[in-house]
């Protein structure tokens, strides 16, 4: 992508978008650098103050970090849901979202993940939810939560589509910050074997049976979390 000067009003508004798209189209790969900031000065023909502003607002996008230092500067990130979610977390605080919304999301939207999963699934794939399977941890807690939430993001990427494993990465960040909130320490939220029985039919490639096996686990645990959720002295997303 060749970018061009910018010589209209709201200056930052068209570096920011030229330098997101010169990101989405693979000029810069996760881990490289952009050109430096007055390099960027002499492309575009703006003041470091419209450079430094757009620089932010791509960072805020989450496609680059900033780094210090004599060999910082601005590199390319991987995919991250995490600038979607922030988004999406003051959207829900609005709109006084409850565990009763995000459960019914999550019971549209995981089980077909899950489907396609055992359709798309490759040995790599395999290969990291049975690793994760295995590397419980053995006690309840903040360690064990984690590990729970992460087995479903591993189905979603299962799934070989961007979207859907985005979707579902914002949907476990709201339900481990919910966890979080609503449940003591030392409880566990669901057994042991729907996890390892979701696994078995992905493995197997049997695209129905993992549908509903998933279905099933989280249907099984939202009686739970509504039931803490209603014992909370405060709101979910204060």
């Amino acid at each position: 992508m060749i970018f061009k000067e910018i010589p209209t009003a709201r200056l930052a508004d068209g570096v920011t978008g030229q330098l997101k798209e010169a990101i989405f189209q693979g000029q810069y790969l996760p881990g490289e650098r952009l050109p430096p900031e007055n390099k960027l000065v002499e492309i575009f023909g703006v003041s470091r103050i419209v450079v430094r502003e757009a620089i932010r607002n791509v960072e805020n996008s989450g496609l680059i970090q900033i780094k210090r230092g004599p060999s910082g500067g601005a590199f390319a990130l991987p995919m991250n849901h995490k600038s979607v979610t922030n988004v999406v977390r003051d959207t829900l605080r609005l709109g006084k979202a409850k565990v009763a919304h995000i459960m019914e999301v999550r019971l549209d939207v995981e089980p077909l993940v899950a489907g396609m999963a055992a359709q798309r699934r490759t040995d790599k794939d395999i290969e990291l939810l049975s690793l994760a399977l295995e590397a419980g941890p053995k006690s309840p807690g903040d360690e064990y939560l984690a590990w729970n939430v992460d087995f479903h993001r591993l189905v979603a990427k299962a799934c070989h589509n961007p979207v859907y494993e985005i979707l579902v990465n914002i949907l476990m960040d709201f339900t481990q910050e919910l966890l979080l909130k609503i449940k003591p320490r030392e409880l566990v939220v669901h057994d042991t074997v729907s996890h390892p029985a979701v696994f078995e039919k992905i493995k197997r490639g049997d695209a129905q049976g993992a549908s509903k096996r998933y279905r099933k686990h989280l249907l099984d645990i939202t009686p739970m979390l509504q039931k803490l959720e209603d014992n909370l002295p405060n709101k979910l997303f204060p």
